[in-house]
């Protein structure tokens, strides 16, 4: 069995406890969060909480952590996991900047333990599945692939302030856009091109809300990463072009139940009193979503029944790629790839003009 240290009892920490009853062979044995452990683990039944990750690391009895909390703190969780043997899945982005993601790939190398980079889209049974068209050539070779991933706006107060998160939507968000349209090309890109700007939200802070991304690809074919904050409704749709037909998945309204809610006033009663209209929730939407299969395969992984399929090397990569796109929306120019990036977090890039 498995035993599983979780850093961050918010969104992703409840999205993991919630998955692990979906998991063989591991389990949450505790939980670090500065504020809200012992209720987290008090309602989750898990056996030990500590206010500090690193107390949790040195004390907790566990093979590994999983980091599930704000960006800038990532660097340091795994390296502390690292250098206490504990094998890390470390949720996106992975660094705050390409320093410390190398740092976190050495770390994890040097210590002998697994580093695997949480993009719980490669595991999306629905993704999945149309990657695995594309690969086998059933549209021809895609051309062009197209993913967009939108919503209104983050659900913690930390992704305001780009000293905490490193950039706004695009490092948000556009980390699982990116490796999405790479994963299905196969490939990563040779340059970016990206359009940047804050249309719903320039008050909150100085990151950006919505972002268009292009990755050029070799033999000119072409992806689109779309990401917004600045979009009510959610968006979650992938797509693939090629020269034999067309691939579509959509996320959002996949196995779904559609369901019409009646604005208040039609109705005697209305629970939430803020969401009319046609509305789409999703069966089981962690499975749906890849996060169960993902901490499996991490778990996998470990167990050395599986190679990983998302490594530290290619959060780096995603990473490297946002950090062209930030120069590119500064600058007005195409960004060649590799991109070289001393930047302290990524969005300075664009900040700087």
């Amino acid at each position: 069995m498995i035993r599983i240290g979780l850093v961050g009892a918010q969104f992703i920490g409840n999205l993991y406890a919630h998955s692990m009853g979906h998991v063989r062979g591991a389990e949450i044995a505790a939980v670090a969060s500065p504020n809200t452990a012992a209720e987290f683990a008090a309602r989750r039944g898990i056996p030990a909480h500590f206010s500090d990750y690193r107390e949790m690391i040195r004390n907790a009895d566990i093979d590994a952590v999983a980091i599930g909390a704000p960006n800038d703190l990532h660097y340091d969780a795994c390296i502390a996991a690292a250098e206490a043997g504990k094998h890390v899945l470390c949720e996106k982005p992975l660094a705050m900047n390409l320093a410390e993601a190398g740092g976190m790939i050495d770390a994890c190398r040097k210590a002998g333990v697994a580093l695997v980079y949480a993009e719980n889209l490669v595991f999306a049974p629905m993704y999945a599945r149309l990657r695995d068209l594309a690969r086998r050539g059933s549209v021809g070779r895609p051309f062009l692939v197209k993913h967009a991933q939108c919503h209104g706006g983050p659900y913690s107060p930390w992704f305001w302030d780009v000293e905490r998160a490193g950039g706004g939507v695009l490092l948000d968000m556009g980390c699982h856009s990116i490796h999405t349209v790479c994963w299905v090309m196969g490939e990563w890109p040779v340059a970016v091109t990206a359009h940047i700007g804050r249309y719903k939200h320039a008050g909150k802070g100085l990151g950006e809300d919505h972002t268009t991304v292009l990755l050029h690809f070799e033999d000119n074919r072409l992806g689109i990463a779309e990401n917004s904050w600045a979009m009510p409704g959610g968006l979650d749709h992938l797509e693939a072009y090629g020269p034999e037909g067309r691939l579509t998945a959509n996320l959002e309204r996949g196995p779904a139940v559609a369901m019409y809610r009646a604005p208040s006033g039609e109705t005697a009663s209305d629970p939430s009193g803020t969401r009319s209209g046609w509305q789409f929730p999703i069966y089981e939407e962690a499975w749906q979503f890849g996060f169960p299969q993902e901490i499996q395969h991490f778990v996998d992984v470990i167990q050395g029944r599986e190679e990983p399929r998302s490594t530290g090397e290619d959060g780096r990569k995603v990473l490297e790629i946002i950090c062209a796109a930030y120069e590119s929306a500064r600058t007005g120019q195409r960004v060649g790839l590799p991109f070289a990036s001393t930047a302290q977090k990524p969005i300075d890039h664009w900040l700087a003009g």
